[in-house]
């Protein structure tokens, strides 16, 4: 998949995305996607949409296995490394529900940046 193809994929999951990843400084732009994608997960959370952010967790995983290297890389170094402080933000009795929602592959990544990092 290759970068374009992930945001028509994205604005189709997310339509409230639309506006901000079609802006010509984010089009073609795999680091500005993720982090729009990443800043709307964080809002499912908040808000507590289950359904919209399983779907929205498994295009992240979509897009890290099946995205071209720029946007694999993308979802590691933006998502995978937000990963942490999204769910360190999340109600302590909301956490394992929103840890149960992440695909393997994406909590994977996730387990193996912690690892290199040393924690």
């Amino acid at each position: 998949m290759n970068i374009k193809q992930a945001q028509e994929i994205i604005v189709s999951v997310i339509p409230l995305a639309q506006n901000e990843i079609l802006q010509p400084e984010n089009s073609g732009n795999p680091i500005a996607i993720i982090r729009i994608l990443t800043s709307y997960i964080e809002k499912m959370i908040a808000q507590d949409r289950g359904d919209e952010l399983r779907k929205a967790l498994h295009l992240m995983e979509y897009m890290y296995e099946k995205g071209e290297w720029r946007l694999q890389n993308a979802v590691e170094n933006i998502f995978v490394f937000s990963l942490d402080s999204l769910l360190n933000a999340c109600p302590e009795s909301r956490r394992v529900q929103v840890t149960g929602k992440i695909p393997i592959g994406i909590y994977t990544a996730y387990v193996n940046q912690l690892y290199r990092s040393g924690c």
